[in-house]
């Protein structure tokens, strides 16, 4: 099941994908990174992407592409030219999502499989929601881990909720308390004292911590389902956070 989250929006098929992607940046950049308003930088971003997408990844055909769109960097392209780089390191999966609506107009394919495959193709970034929900995660836990809690069990605060955190996470993403501590198990491989982890032990965490983690637990799963669903990433996030946080 395919979840079209603006179907019913009239908007032509070239501002859904923007709007698509933009929304897409708006999760992926991370904020720590710019020194200017996320929008704007955003939008750069955008351009650099539709830039790089129409000269099908050659650099030099992307650069004046932006420098015709940009006359802000025509005085420096060498700036641009790092600029485009970069965005192909870190935005590969939007400039192939844009490549295809650029080929899928071409071929005249039905606007409404064009959105499909554009919100299929930035979707695909799996890590990026699971680092965004881990973020979450940690959010909520800040709230009800205290530092004396950590202490008492030989540890720091922010070491503590990103554990509780990652089991959220183990938790949510199997079918049973059993499979979560195998793949738990698993994560100890490179671990140097790995003899001194007792699957046991996990489970008992793992049961311990379950029912004290119901909502965070159950929210995760939810946003899991709705992946699979493939509802946007960004509208995943803000779900999970309006129930967590009550919004």
């Amino acid at each position: 099941m395919l979840v079209h989250i603006d179907k019913d929006n009239l908007e032509p098929i070239e501002q859904k994908i923007k709007n698509l992607i933009f929304r897409k940046l708006f999760v992926k950049v991370n904020e720590e990174r710019i020194f200017i308003n996320k929008e704007d930088f955003i939008s750069l971003i955008f351009k650099d992407v539709v830039a790089i997408a129409k000269a099908e990844y050659d650099i030099e055909k992307a650069l004046q592409i932006a420098l015709n769109e940009q006359n802000e960097y025509q005085s420096i392209p060498e700036v641009k030219r790092n600029e485009l780089l970069e965005a192909v390191e870190e935005f590969a999966v939007e400039i192939d999502a844009y490549a295809y609506y650029l080929n899928s107009m071409n071929e005249e394919i039905d606007h409404l499989q064009i959105y499909d495959e554009v919100l299929s193709i930035i979707n695909a970034e799996i890590e990026l929601l699971l680092n965004r929900l881990h973020e979450l995660m940690m959010k909520v836990f800040e709230y009800k881990v205290s530092e004396e809690d950590a202490f008492m069990l030989g540890t720091n605060k922010r070491s503590l909720i990103d554990v509780f955190a990652n089991q959220v996470k183990l938790i949510a993403s199997n079918d049973t308390i059993e499979e979560a501590v195998e793949e738990a198990y698993s994560e100890f491989d490179n671990y140097p004292d790995r003899r001194n982890v007792k699957k046991e032990s996990i489970k008992k965490e793992f049961e311990r911590f379950a029912p004290l983690a119901q909502e965070e637990i159950a929210t995760y799963r939810f946003a899991l389902s709705m992946y699979k669903q493939n509802a946007e990433i960004p509208a995943i996030l803000t779900t999970a956070k309006q129930i967590l946080f009550k919004q």
